[in-house]
């Protein structure tokens, strides 16, 4: 399983948001529970470091700063390498289509 975490420069300057201590602040949490870190930004894990990245994937984005500088992020539960694009998933673009399932039931629960 992989997680691939791109973080933008120009989105972090303009946030005044320090990038690398965010790079540290994921590195840390992948690293304290055992999980490899490929090259900068990419986490390579094995099956039972499933629930770290599910984890990861439902907590980032409830930072303060994630989404704010995020530029690209994908999460494959079955390939382990960027070249597997048959697994690959843009977690990013699942975390809002989700956002706005979840939106829309909300909505519809308050109107009954």
């Amino acid at each position: 399983m992989l997680m691939e975490i791109y973080l933008s420069e120009e989105k972090a300057k303009k946030n005044n948001i320090n990038l690398e201590e965010c790079y540290q602040k994921i590195d840390n949490y992948f690293l304290k529970h055992g999980v490899k870190i490929k090259s900068p930004g990419v986490y390579q894990g094995v099956k039972k470091d499933f629930g770290t990245f599910v984890t990861a994937q439902g907590q980032l984005p409830q930072t303060n700063w994630f989404l704010k500088i995020i530029d690209q992020w994908y999460i494959s539960y079955f390939g382990d390498t960027p070249d597997s694009p048959e697994y690959r998933e843009d977690a990013l673009k699942t975390y809002y289509t989700v956002k706005a399932q979840v939106n829309r039931y909300v909505r519809k629960q308050k109107s009954n």
